[in-house]
């Protein structure tokens, strides 16, 4: 029941793009992260981006604010530092 919400709270930024909300997320075996950019994706430089981590494990949550990092076009290379 609990990974159904979560999944339901990762997605509706998704349906919301007329306020241009994106959520990109990653899970591996024991986490699950979600950022919710208030921005387009593709925006190198995009200053608003909140993050939730849901610990599997533990069931615990860690969120925050998450700034963009690149190593510019020509390297192809889009990273997120977790502050």
């Amino acid at each position: 029941m609990k990974l159904i919400i979560i999944l339901l709270l990762a997605l509706f930024p998704l349906c919301s793009s007329a306020s241009n909300h994106y959520a990109l997320v990653f899970e591996n075996n024991t986490i699950l992260l979600v950022l919710n950019l208030k921005c387009s994706p593709c925006d190198l430089n995009c200053a608003n981006i909140q993050y939730q981590i849901f610990n599997k494990e533990t069931e615990s949550v860690i969120s925050g604010v998450a700034k963009p990092v690149t190593t510019g076009i020509e390297n192809n290379f889009r990273g997120y530092m977790m502050r």
